[in-house]
């Protein structure tokens, strides 16, 4: 659960889709080859469904769902423990031993605040103790529920629908275990600061999300990133961006119709998939 909820700031507000100039799925076209590519949102409160119906329209139309990774495998018990042995200590060093005194300090009073055992987050490393936070405060605000992903990927099993992925479960993993390193002071600090304000932030994102308003997760989600994790950023969103590419341009050749589900953030900006693709010379029409 914890893989699929890393991008869990892009969240969809309950809105009434009807109303909407569109939302965050495209049509890929090339000819007479049509590929729809949405921007997800890994976790949901039960009170966003339904969908913007747009979604539903294209899941309809498509022959096969493609996700960012194999949703059946990082759910495992084995992908689960090769998990935990990525995002913890086991070479005898803590968490204490990697975070200056004012990171430290300051997680311990927010471990206090939350009822948190700072035993536990001792032996998580600094890109999972960040992954708590997020998912403390999010559950907090009753965010816990099954994501865009997750609910596409049942109903397209239930259906006998075919499926595919982007990039294996170990591949998304080291991305994960890659966060923050070289900055894991700066990691927990702005983490904790961004909890302060989870419920404002995530009242923007939910409805740039749910419109599909590019310029509006851009500037909440992308320019952040960008500015103050400009090596998170490239490796998370540029370089995977670029290998997935390759992938969607091969699908618009065969003769089915995809339905193509990433993180939202990766559709945004001059590096993101929709920018790319046009560039490429495909039609790009917000549904």
């Amino acid at each position: 659960m914890i893989v699929r909820r890393l991008c869990l700031l892009f969240l969809c507000l309950v809105l009434p889709s009807a109303a909407l100039a569109g939302t965050s799925l495209w049509q890929v076209r090339d000819g007479d080859r049509v590929m729809y590519l949405g921007g997800t949102v890994h976790v949901l409160a039960a009170a966003d469904y339904p969908l913007p119906e747009a979604f539903d329209r294209a899941y309809e139309q498509a022959d096969r769902l493609v996700f960012e990774t194999d949703m059946q495998a990082i759910n495992s018990p084995a992908f689960q423990l090769q998990m935990m042995q990525r995002l913890t200590y086991n070479d005898g060093r803590s968490l204490k031993d990697e975070l200056g005194a004012r990171a430290y300090g300051a997680l311990q009073a927010y471990s206090h605040k939350r009822g948190l055992p700072m035993a536990m987050l001792e032996q998580f490393r600094p890109a999972m103790v960040s992954l708590v936070i997020v998912m403390t405060e999010l559950e907090r605000l009753g965010i816990n529920g099954t994501g865009v992903d997750e609910h596409f990927y049942r109903r397209a099993r239930n259906d006998g629908k075919a499926v595919g992925q982007l990039e294996t479960p170990q591949a998304q993993l080291a991305f994960i275990a890659g966060m923050g390193r070289g900055q894991e002071d700066a990691l927990i600090l702005n983490s904790l600061r961004d909890a302060e304000q989870v419920a404002e932030m995530m009242a923007g994102m939910k409805a740039a999300w749910r419109s599909g308003d590019l310029a509006q997760l851009a500037k909440l989600g992308l320019e952040p990133m960008r500015r103050d994790y400009p090596g998170l950023y490239k490796e998370l969103l540029v370089k995977r961006n670029q290998a997935w590419l390759g992938k969607l341009e091969r699908m618009l050749k065969n003769p089915d119709t995809e339905l193509v589900l990433v993180g939202a953030m990766h559709l945004v900006g001059r590096e993101g998939l929709l920018e790319q693709l046009r560039a490429r010379g495909y039609k790009i029409t917000q549904q």
